[in-house]
């Protein structure tokens, strides 16, 4: 490889990233995981949730409902659990809709539609976005600047300086990056005209890039706007689960308020059995 191959493939990104699973059955199997160790996990308080918080919640209950006794408190208790839960189901969708939204899984999607998917022309998260025109119009210019020059004037320092300032301004910087002098620099690559086609080859390949991008980024919207629904199976289980939840919640709070208007029921009648009246808007009697 040439220095100026290396100079230039030092400017494209090619860093391999993960992507996690790409099938539908592997994606199946992380979220059903997810949903496991996480929104289903027998655990009232997960790792990543502060306790602080859910504390919050039942002394904020507990100074609204009022409870007394030990059977009022567990109710008081089953109703910030379920609180707790259902703070954490909208958590998760949320979590689960942003997870499949992340640039390398949106990537790997659109490279699964194209059929690109580990091949070399795989496509990755810069590709996400639209196609630089000043870098588009650098890499037009820099082909018309060589198409003007003959062979031989593209080493020629004056020549390329006049005629082809694009590329002798990035000769420049190459030689700069390297302490050389330009035409120390040509004179220390081992074949000085492998520069020039290499450098043809990149800007040919930025500009096939260029024009694929459109298509690139209308699979990558149809990619996201599938992903933002959540995928039925895992929908149905959610939905599930909220409807659990929005039941334990209403026994909870109609059990409370049934066991504590017996309560008062019961305080009432003893009290009234010892000659006091409770009831509201009397006074009460010896």
């Amino acid at each position: 490889m040439t220095t100026s191959e290396i100079q230039i493939k030092a400017n494209q990104t090619n860093a391999q990233k993960s992507t996690g699973p790409v099938t539908e059955e592997g994606k199946q199997i992380v979220a059903n995981n997810a949903l496991k160790h996480g929104l289903f996990s027998k655990h009232l308080v997960l790792s990543d949730e502060n306790p602080e918080n859910y504390q919050l919640l039942f002394d904020g209950l507990q100074t609204e409902l009022k409870p007394v006794g030990t059977l009022e408190q567990s109710l008081v208790e089953r109703i910030a659990v379920t609180l707790w839960r259902q703070r954490r189901l909208i958590r998760s969708e949320t979590a689960h809709i942003e997870l499949s939204n992340k640039p390398s899984i949106i990537a790997a999607a659109v490279n699964i539609e194209m059929g690109l998917l580990h091949s070399d022309d795989e496509i990755t998260e810069d590709d996400l976005i639209d196609f630089d025109q000043e870098h588009l119009q650098w890499c037009q210019s820099i082909l018309q600047e060589i198409r003007q020059i003959a062979g031989d004037k593209l080493t020629d320092m004056d020549t390329l300086k006049k005629e082809a300032p694009l590329i002798y301004d990035n000769l420049a910087i190459l030689a700069e990056d390297e302490g050389y002098s330009i035409e120390e620099y040509i004179k220390s690559l081992d074949e000085p005209l492998a520069y020039f086609h290499d450098l043809i080859k990149y800007c040919l390949d930025e500009i096939q890039i260029a024009k694929q991008r459109p298509l690139v980024l209308e699979i990558a919207r149809a990619v996201r706007n599938k992903r933002a629904i959540l995928e039925e199976s895992l929908l149905n289980v959610l939905a599930k689960y909220q409807v659990m939840l929005d039941n334990e919640l209403y026994k909870a709070i109609k059990a409370l308020r049934e066991t504590q208007a017996w309560r008062l029921d019961a305080l009432q009648s003893v009290s009234g059995e010892n000659g006091f009246v409770l009831e509201k808007g009397k006074d009460s009697e010896n």
